[in-house]
């Protein structure tokens, strides 16, 4: 895929105003900007996408979305604004809305406000590889450094632990150095191929049968959930790691 491609890609920021852990977080005060100013910065940048909305239920969300020049053609309905509402549910809507009005995409991504430090070149990589691939989905993934999947356990009510699912046989569960490398969905970005929505039922994650993935780092997995999350992203903006 070049510069000059033709598949045409919407992308997706949701941020509806319904977050319990912290209140009205998609557009809490992150180093002087809202929180979805981060990730429609770096979408902004992007050449492979065609199309960025932002996807809310809170019509002060969508005015500070309109203030920062992210396009908010509707709002999302009630009944996809709730707790148990999937990304892909998010998604779909917003190609049904471009559908109704004649424009068609290729894919759609969804771009999550809470992981803020995602990077322009993560986003590219994932649409460069959803195009020469032709995969059903591309999410980004980063290496579990703590809690590795073979030392996680269960309890008891009465104390007592065990392996949280069979280990298999030749597996080391020694320092993490020598560990097989586990990685996890950061949450931080979806790529759908459009075809998949009229193919099949949205249920769970939705990645299809052949699902990629774009590892991303560290710093790209932060994801703001909880106050103490606010608390270290601004830590990394303050002390230069990051480019707000």
């Amino acid at each position: 895929m070049t510069e000059n491609k033709t598949a045409k890609v919407l992308t997706v920021i949701p941020a509806r105003g319904g977050s319990k852990g912290v209140p009205r977080k998609n557009i809490r005060d992150l180093g002087g900007r809202p929180l979805i100013h981060y990730v429609s910065k770096a979408a902004k940048a992007s050449k492979l996408i065609s199309e960025l909305v932002l996807s809310t239920d809170d019509e002060a969300i969508a005015e500070i979305g309109r203030s920062l020049d992210i396009k908010t053609p509707f709002l999302r309905p009630e009944s996809l604004s709730s707790d148990y509402i999937l990304l892909a549910h998010v998604a779909k809507h917003a190609l049904d809305f471009f559908r109704s009005q004649g424009v068609f995409f290729d894919a759609v991504m969804t771009l999550q406000p809470t992981c803020p430090f995602l990077t322009t070149a993560s986003i590219d990589k994932a649409i460069r590889l959803w195009a020469e691939t032709g995969c059903d989905s591309v999410t980004s993934i980063a290496e579990v450094t703590k809690g590795h999947p073979h030392i996680l356990k269960t309890i008891s009510e009465d104390g007592h632990i065990k392996n949280l699912f069979e280990i298999p046989k030749g597996t080391s569960t020694g320092p993490r150095q020598i560990r097989d490398k586990a990685f996890y969905l950061t949450g931080g970005f979806y790529l759908r191929d459009a075809s998949m929505f009229d193919r099949h039922e949205v249920a769970g994650h939705f990645l299809g049968d052949d699902s990629r993935a774009v590892v991303v780092s560290e710093i790209e997995s932060v994801d703001i959930n909880t106050p103490l999350d606010f608390d270290f992203a601004s830590f990394l903006l303050e002390t230069g790691r990051i480019d707000g």
